[in-house]
């Protein structure tokens, strides 16, 4: 259930009973093909279906990240706009503490970038620190996926896992499972950069750079590595969730 799109009396009569989702994502480059939005799309897509399954409260997603390194993202590109690590943690806390006070006690973070991480873990620590009977899990889609999986996809693609990271064969297959309406296929495509480097140095230098953002190839995605990778990840989220906070029963009284 959407709570953005719920009641202040239909929130109310539910918020108590219900697991509270927050989608959390970036406004990142992600190649020519992929939205800027594609971190907070596939967290949303999966939040949807954390509340098909267990009837969850879904609250608007949180679509400003953290930086990436980048060198990681293949360069620094257009429309990228994030959060400072600060002000990302405050937002997270505020929302925990305002769904807190209105009854919830139990809690997903649902992120789909990365960089994210350390600022969200910052953030149901001082949560938590206050909120001694809440019970809050943080969850990134990989963390729900096998090795197996991956390295099955990689030896059936050809693309290896060193070459299939941000805006690549992977996150493109889940967003084409997502939101499909927004991949644009004719503009698939692998990339390349003349070193790779795991350390930080800015400014970027020419030969870390992609031309397209693409870190490095993309073009092997498909609709059907998607669902094939989605389904796994949805229903390990599922028996995670339901694992750590329980379940809930869903009830027709509020609109979706």
């Amino acid at each position: 259930m959407h709570v953005a799109d719920m009641t202040w009396q239909e929130y109310d009569h539910l918020v108590r009973d219900r697991i509270v989702v927050l989608p959390i994502g970036s406004i990142d480059a992600h190649g020519p093909h992929l939205p800027l939005s594609a971190d907070t799309i596939i967290s949303t897509y999966l939040a949807h279906q954390l509340d098909e399954h267990l009837g969850v409260l879904v609250l608007p997603p949180l679509s400003y990240g953290l930086r990436t390194d980048p060198a990681a993202s293949g360069g620094q590109f257009p429309g990228v706009t994030n959060l400072r690590a600060a002000t990302f943690t405050n937002i997270v806390l505020d929302v925990l503490r305002a769904s807190y006070r209105h009854g919830a006690r139990r809690f997903v973070l649902l992120d789909s970038h990365k960089v994210n991480l350390g600022a969200l873990r910052e953030a149901v620590d001082l949560f938590v620190d206050t909120a001694p009977d809440a019970r809050i899990m943080a969850v990134t889609w990989w963390d729900v996926v096998s090795e197996d999986s991956r390295n099955q996809i990689a030896a059936q693609t050809g693309v290896g896992r060193h070459e299939d990271h941000h805006a690549a064969m992977v996150e493109t297959s889940l967003v084409w499972q997502a939101a499909p309406h927004l991949v644009r296929a004719e503009l698939l495509a692998d990339d390349a950069v003349a070193r790779r480097a795991r350390y930080l140095i800015l400014p970027v230098p020419e030969g870390l750079r992609t031309n397209t953002g693409v870190v490095y190839r993309a073009a092997a995605a498909s609709p059907a590595i998607g669902a094939r990778l989605m389904a796994e990840i949805v229903t390990n989220l599922v028996a995670a969730v339901t694992l750590e906070l329980g379940s809930t029963v869903r009830e027709v009284t509020a609109p979706c």
